[in-house]
């Protein structure tokens, strides 16, 4: 059984939330869709895909306490290519040349420093944080699961690091003002206000890794883990915001052909768009 970071991350996740208590809100009402939904979809794929119908999805804290109820809408291509994709560069570990994955651009002041194959990242408060290689206990020698400086979300005081595993990517978070790590499963994106950061990463193809969908609260300290969900038939593959209490997703279906090779089936991932809105907050 393999032990690595990013699974380690998604145990850590479904021990703390329980995430059986996360379930749908009843079936969404019947309507007519406009658009073709894929093969093997779910309720959830099919309110994606339809020009009207709205899907609700409770949602609970790391207690299993019920904390309210995410709406999902349908939305389109066009309005997720209107909304600024955030201040993060292309991301280390999507390389072409994964032989020679490099950091993104360090930021200047030396409060972020590469050390031959050490990350060293400076707080204002506190000691450097200083992230090493650690070598795969179930890959090939020198298949190390590696760090790479990705970049920076001024607004939350978090660096990005993305985390290169045997098992696929991950995410560290390193706080700017204390040095304090936090794991996530997939990409961050931050809202406008800076107040929340969704996480997501999906993997329909294979199989290998998580499918998972993340919203964290930021404030005066590290970021805190307000719900998480997995879902089961679509995937997030990305996220970005059109303000502080609405996201657009892009959502990744399976292939129509479950027996499909992975590569085929990798490049011909059908795609849908859905508008996420979350809770009002007292």
């Amino acid at each position: 059984m393999k032990t690595g970071f990013y699974y380690r991350c998604a145990a850590l996740l479904g021990a703390a939330l329980g995430l059986a208590s996360c379930q749908d809100k009843g079936q969404p009402a019947a309507s007519s869709a406009t658009q073709p939904t894929p093969a093997g979809a779910s309720a959830e794929t099919k309110v994606s895909a339809s020009s009207s119908a709205a899907d609700t999805l409770a949602v609970a804290d790391s207690l299993g306490h019920r904390v309210g109820v995410l709406r999902l809408r349908p939305s389109t291509q066009a309005a997720f290519a209107k909304l600024p994709p955030g201040p993060l560069p292309a991301r280390p570990s999507d390389s072409e040349n994964q032989s020679k994955v490099t950091d993104a651009p360090l930021p200047p002041g030396g409060q972020v420093q590469r050390r031959g194959n050490l990350l060293v990242l400076h707080p204002a408060q506190g000691p450097a944080v200083t992230l090493t290689p650690v070598p795969s206990p179930d890959g090939p020698a020198g298949n190390d699961n590696a760090y790479y400086y990705w970049g920076s979300l001024p607004q939350a005081h978090q660096w990005v690091v993305d985390v290169a595993t045997d098992e696929g990517p991950a995410v560290l978070l390193v706080d700017q003002r204390t040095g304090r790590r936090t794991s996530l499963l997939g990409a961050p994106s931050l809202s406008p206000d800076g107040r929340y950061l969704l996480s997501v990463c999906e993997d329909v193809t294979s199989g290998s890794t998580p499918t998972n969908l993340s919203l964290y609260q930021c404030g005066g300290g590290a970021p805190q883990l307000v719900w998480s969900r997995d879902p089961q038939r679509w995937g997030p593959r990305a996220a970005r915001w059109r303000d502080a209490r609405h996201a657009v997703l892009q959502q990744a279906h399976p292939d129509a052909d479950p027996n499909a090779e992975v590569a085929t089936a990798a490049g011909r991932v059908p795609l849908t768009y859905a508008e996420l809105e979350l809770p009002a907050q007292p």
